[in-house]
């Protein structure tokens, strides 16, 4: 118990020295993304996507470039998509905040854990969130993209962050969500779809977001 609390110590000191640092020095121009985030496949496997910018309140608004659409499968079924792309550190963004849901007043987070998605022989690590309100549930799967690797932890997206930033003056970053709508309580979860959707998805970011040394 000692030891694991020596740990979070030092990571949170870790976290505010990097954050300190990257607030004070200069970290060079923007890293751009390799392809407009626009150009992101409208159709993915059996998932067929349409645009839903105008409806994207509640997400992070301080990114350099960003992409909403709502997919929905040959059964019906929708999933809504948000990524998210800052090229440069901007005090006060909100880039690690990738549970947040919208709209997400009076919903509650019920049950939270990390799941380990393999997909042509690479595996990435999700964080799976369920919210609840009254008789409804919505289920939100996210992770982050840095350019020393995936997390789903925002104290080591922030170290890792931090560490980028002192070694190549670089602090780009991309968010990604995978959300489901509302759902009645005690129904089927969406996460396995969301989890089948995820792992479409990912292999197809490299094209435009450079997240690997």
């Amino acid at each position: 118990m000692v030891r694991r609390a020596q740990r979070y110590i030092i990571v949170i000191v870790l976290v505010g020295l990097t954050c300190l640092f990257i607030n004070r020095v200069p970290m060079g121009d923007s890293v751009p993304l390799k392809l407009d985030l626009s150009l992101f496949p409208v159709n993915i496997g059996e998932w067929s996507g349409r645009e839903m910018s105008g409806e994207a309140q509640g997400l992070p608004a301080d990114t350099d470039r960003s992409l909403y659409r709502k997919y929905t499968n040959e059964e019906g079924i929708p999933l809504y998509l948000y990524i998210g792309y800052w090229g440069k550190f901007r005090q006060g963004s909100d880039v690690f905040s990738g549970n947040y849901l919208y709209p997400g007043y009076m919903w509650d987070s019920v049950k939270e854990r990390v799941r380990v998605i393999e997909v042509e022989g690479e595996s990435f690590p999700v964080r799976e969130v369920l919210f609840a309100k009254g008789d409804y549930n919505i289920s939100l799967l996210y992770w982050y993209l840095t350019p020393r690797g995936v997390t789903t932890k925002r104290f080591r997206g922030r170290l890792l962050y931090g560490i980028d930033a002192i070694l190549n003056r670089r602090t780009n970053v991309a968010l990604v969500k995978i959300f489901s709508g509302p759902f009645r309580s005690g129904s089927r979860s969406p996460f396995a779809i969301q989890r089948e959707f995820a792992g479409k998805v990912f292999p197809r970011l490299a094209d435009f977001i450079a997240f690997k040394e």
